[in-house]
């Protein structure tokens, strides 16, 4: 039986999270003939987790270091890790269960709410804010601090203004997210930047 590797195990070789490997092999899985596996952990735990061969991780290691340095791009494949997003707050059942709320970062804000809206018809988006990629974890550990109770995965129990107001008060502190950085003059970045601004 071939070697497996978690997702996570896979996130900590690249440097990322294990959302982002769940994305990537969601999106580019079967084209590059990956075959995700679920069990039980080997953990007193047991809990369930998801993983694929260790071939197929060096595969995708591979394919994700190609996208990562920008080699023979599609321009869906750069859309699909563009480092800009949104964070959200859904309200999965508005009328039967106001206090079921679904947090998270997604690209397309409005494909996922299309997305939740096949099971839950009256879902609806209470609040999103502008978001690079890589606050998503730190985001949604600042809005679940308090005030609210993990159901499963990202989505939780709890005042709904509460997760709006933790939500302002963490992006309120964030630069924006296209905000760039200014280069000290001796900076030896600052010799592309000068090429490129001639160019």
């Amino acid at each position: 039986m071939s070697e497996t590797v978690t997702y996570k195990e896979i996130a900590k070789r690249l440097g990322v999270d294990p959302t982002t490997i769940r994305r990537l092999l969601e999106k580019h899985g079967a084209e590059l003939g990956i075959s995700v596996q679920k069990g039980r952990a080997n953990t007193s735990n047991a809990k369930w987790t998801h993983y694929i061969t260790r071939e197929d991780a060096d595969r995708l290691a591979a394919f994700y270091e190609t996208l990562h340095a920008g080699m023979d791009l599609t321009s869906s494949d750069t859309d699909s890790f563009q480092r800009q997003g949104y964070f959200y707050v859904i309200q999965l059942v508005p009328e039967a269960l106001p206090n079921r709320i679904k947090i998270g970062y997604t690209d397309n804000l409005e494909k996922r709410l299309t997305e939740h809206q096949t099971a839950a018809p009256t879902a609806k988006v209470l609040a999103s804010w502008p978001c690079k990629r890589s606050w998503d974890y730190a985001a949604m550990d600042s809005i679940t601090r308090e005030g609210c109770k993990l159901v499963l995965n990202e989505v939780f129990e709890g005042d709904p203004e509460g997760f709006v107001r933790r939500g302002n008060d963490f992006f309120s502190r964030m630069p924006k997210p296209d905000t760039e950085r200014v280069l000290s003059e001796h900076s030896p970045l600052r010799q592309g930047a000068d090429e490129a601004d001639d160019a």
